[in-house]
């Protein structure tokens, strides 16, 4: 539960009254904008127009800077989520998945419509594994 009950309301006080908070520095507003960033970065149901509404409103040094700061996880997860169909090696890790991303934000790369599999002929049951011979520890041990 938050201490404060509507954020969006102090956050505006705030920004309204700078004589109020002459202590806070440019910097330190950059990145709360960052944090908030990062996290509406983060949040499922993200799509590639919301990503470029974000980086229009934020501006284009803030955005990168919170895109910058994701995690490889969560590079990997937005990737997957931009793009269902990427291969793999192309979000396998974080730098390839943070390129991959600022591809389709640029456009060079369209998003790839997942692969869905081709109805095939049932395969055959693939064949028994051979049974194994070790029995446990002391069988092994012993030789019995």
């Amino acid at each position: 539960m938050s201490l404060i009950p509507d954020g969006r309301a102090a956050l505006i006080a705030i920004l309204d009254h700078p004589d109020l908070f002459s202590r806070v520095k440019p910097g330190d507003l950059a990145s709360a904008a960052t944090k908030l960033a990062r996290k509406q970065l983060t949040a499922a149901g993200q799509g590639l127009a919301d990503l470029h509404k974000l980086k229009e409103t934020l501006g284009e040094d803030v955005f990168e800077k919170s895109l910058d700061s994701l995690s490889p996880h969560h590079l990997k997860q937005l990737a997957r989520r931009l793009d269902k169909g990427a291969p793999e090696i192309e979000i396998n890790t974080g730098s390839s998945a943070l390129s991959h991303i600022r591809a389709l934000m640029r456009g060079t790369v369209s998003p790839s419509e997942a692969a869905e599999p081709a109805a095939t002929a049932p395969e055959e049951a693939p064949a028994a594994a051979p049974k194994n011979k070790y029995l446990g520890r002391k069988a092994f041990r012993t030789g019995r």
